[in-house]
């Protein structure tokens, strides 16, 4: 009676195991790549070149962003120059994250617009497993005048859009 139950459960797990796996059609064949002439390798023209594959989408890190503000910094003194800060706070999924900034391209208008992309550096340390919100700070010299607006971008998304610089003197 025992063996005829061993029996049974071996059946039993053949069929769940057989189940599990991959129709014939879906495994991949270990077929070798095809042979390709040497005369066919050495001449590449250009409409037989491969077409360069597309650049995969940025992703961003930031999971949402608020309270951005920005001024330019006229404050008289020696060897001083206006400089403009961009503020704004940013939720991330872990802690120790850093922040680098590139400034974009501008546009040609009397009072430019400023559009910085903000670039999250992922840590390389253990850090919190948990969403955290960082401040973000961003400093640099003023080209030009003032600026109409800062536009705030990361991974091809605008976080925010600053439609008021103030001045400070």
């Amino acid at each position: 009676m025992t063996s005829l139950r061993l029996l049974a459960l071996a059946a039993a797990s053949g069929i769940i195991l057989a189940a599990c796996a991959p129709p014939a059609e879906q495994t991949p064949a270990a077929e070798p790549p095809p042979v390709q002439a040497a005369e066919e390798e050495m001449s590449v023209t250009p409409e037989s070149a491969p077409a360069p594959e597309a650049a995969p989408a940025e992703e961003c890190a930031v999971l949402d962003s608020r309270d951005w503000e920005a001024w330019i910094d006229r404050m008289p003194g020696p060897d001083a120059s206006p400089t403009v800060h961009v503020i704004g706070k940013v939720d991330v999924r872990s802690g120790g994250y850093t922040f680098n900034w590139e400034v974009g391209p501008m546009d040609r208008s009397m009072t430019p617009a400023l559009n910085l992309k903000l670039i999250p550096v992922a840590p390389t340390e253990p850090a919190t497993m948990a969403i955290a919100t960082e401040e973000v700070h961003y400093t640099g010299p003023l080209a030009g005048s003032s600026y109409s607006r800062v536009t705030i971008t990361c991974g091809g998304q605008t976080l925010g859009e600053i439609s008021e610089v103030t001045d400070a003197h």
